[in-house]
C-alpha cells in the first residue's frame, strides 16, 4: 500500500467515525459516488459551434453524444427541481458560478449590493476578489443585525444594476418582493450555497418566482459532488451562459455532472429540506434546554445552520472533534450531513447532550455518546 492507499483508508474510516456537523459539507447518495468514478471521469465535452478550415464544428471531441446527452439530462432535471426555465450544470464551483453569473451580467464599472461579511456575507464579493477581477463596484447592504434593514434600503437612491443576497452564515431567508420594489430595475441574484438543498424541496425562502438567477455550491446544503450550479428565469439564459466556455472554463468535469443528477433524483423522493429543518429546530431546543448560548437568540436561525455564541470557538471546536464531532472555527453548525446519514429529531437529544459535555471540559462522555449515535448513521443510497 502507498502513502496515498493509506490517506484514502485513513480518511474514510475517519469519515465513518465522526458526526459531521460542518454547514459547508455534505454527503451524497451512493450513487452520485459512484457516478464519479464512472467513465465520464476521463471525458471532455466542448461545445462551440465554430468554423475550422471551412468546416462547421459542432464539438471539438468525437464519441460525445452520451456526453451531451448527460449534460441536456441533469440540466432538465435541475430546471425541473427549482421550477426554473434555465439551467447550467457545467461551472465547477460556487465560485466559479458566482464569477460567471456577475460577470455575464454587469459590465464594468457598474454597481451592486451584497450583505457584508460582518452579518455573515461572502467573503468573494469584497471589493478585492470578484469586483477587483471585474471591475465592478460592491455596495453593502444595510442590516439590522442577522436581517436586512429594509426601511434603509427602501431610501437608497443610486442605481445598482443588481442586488445580490445569500450569505456563509445563512440564517434568515429575505423579503423578496420588498427588495424588489425597492430595486425594479435591478437583477435580483441569489447566492444559494448554503440553501439550495432547502430550495430544492421549496423550504425556507417563499417567492423565488421573483429571483431573476438562482447560483451556488452543490455540497454544501445541497447533498452533491463539489461543483456549481446555476438556474434561473429563462430570458436570462443567454447572457448568463454566453462566453462561459474559454472565459470560466473548458473541461466543466462530466462525472460531476452525472453525480450530480443522481442527487438530483434522490432528492425527488427525499424530503431532505424538511428533515433538514426540523432536525435543526430539535436540536436548537434542546441547547437552549441545557442552557448553551446561541448566536442570534431568540429565534436564532430559520435555515439549518446556527451558530455557538462561545469565547475561544477554535479551542472548542478542536475539543469538539477529539470527542467525534466536527464543527467549524467559527463555530458555524449546520445539520446537512447528519440528515443525509438518517438522524432524525429524536436523535437531536444526545447529539446535545454530547455537546453539552464537550462544552463542559467531559470529552470522555462525549465520546461514549458519539458512540451510540454512530451505530444509527447509514450512508444514503
Amino acid at each position: 500500500m502507498t502513502i496515498l492507499d493509506t490517506l484514502i483508508e485513513e480518511q474514510e474510516k475517519f469519515r465513518r467515525n465522526v458526526i459531521g456537523l460542518q454547514p459547508s459539507e455534505n454527503t451524497i447518495p451512493r450513487k452520485a459516488l459512484r457516478a464519479m468514478s464512472s467513465d465520464f471521469e476521463q471525458r471532455y465535452s466542448l461545445v462551440i459551434d465554430a468554423d475550422y478550415r471551412n468546416s462547421k464544428i459542432h464539438n471539438a471531441y468525437a464519441g460525445t453524444e452520451r456526453s451531451e446527452a448527460l449534460v441536456e439530462t441533469v440540466e432538465k432535471l435541475a430546471r425541473k427541481t427549482f421550477k426554473k426555465g434555465f439551467a447550467d450544470v457545467r461551472p465547477i464551483s460556487g465560485h466559479i458560478a458566482a464569477l460567471q453569473v456577475i460577470g455575464n451580467s454587469l459590465k464594468r464599472g457598474e454597481r451592486f449590493l451584497y450583505i457584508p461579511v460582518r452579518w455573515g456575507g461572502y467573503d468573494g464579493y469584497e471589493p478585492q476578489y470578484l469586483p477587483a477581477m471585474l471591475n465592478i463596484r460592491g455596495e453593502k447592504i444595510p442590516m439590522k443585525g442577522w436581517k436586512i434593514d429594509y426601511e434603509k434600503i427602501e431610501k437608497f437612491k443610486k442605481h445598482y444594476s443588481a442586488v445580490v443576497l445569500g450569505a456563509s452564515i445563512f440564517l434568515h431567508p429575505y423579503d423578496l418582493r420588498r427588495i424588489k420594489e425597492s430595486f425594479p430595475d435591478s437583477l435580483i441574484l441569489y447566492d444559494a450555497s448554503h440553501v439550495f438543498g432547502l430550495l430544492s424541496s421549496n423550504q425556507f425562502q417563499k417567492d423565488m418566482n421573483i429571483v431573476d438567477v438562482v447560483y451556488g455550491s452543490t455540497h454544501k446544503n445541497f447533498p452533491g459532488p463539489q461543483g456549481g450550479l446555476i438556474v434561473g428565469k429563462k430570458e436570462f439564459e443567454d447572457t448568463v451562459k454566453a462566453g462561459a466556455i474559454w472565459k470560466y472554463y473548458d473541461n466543466f468535469h462530466l462525472a460531476r455532472i452525472a453525480s450530480l443528477g443522481f442527487s438530483l433524483e434522490y432528492l425527488s423522493t427525499f424530503p431532505y429540506g424538511k428533515l433538514c429543518i426540523n432536525n435543526t429546530r430539535a436540536l436548537i431546543r434542546e441547547l437552549k434546554e441545557r442552557s448553551i448560548p446561541l448566536v442570534n437568540s431568540p429565534t436564532v436561525t430559520e435555515s439549518s445552520m446556527f451558530m455557538l455564541d462561545q469565547e475561544n470557538i477554535s479551542g472548542i471546536s478542536d475539543r469538539m472533534e477529539s470527542a467525534g464531532i466536527l464543527i467549524d472555527k467559527i463555530g458555524r453548525v449546520g445539520l446537512n450531513e447528519v440528515t443525509m446519514r438518517g438522524l432524525t429529531e429524536e436523535d437531536m437529544i444526545p447529539l446535545a447532550d454530547a455537546m453539552e459535555h464537550i462544552l463542559k471540559n467531559e470529552v470522555d462522555e462525549a465520546r461514549k455518546v458519539v458512540k451510540s449515535i454512530l451505530v444509527k448513521m447509514r450512508w444514503p443510497e
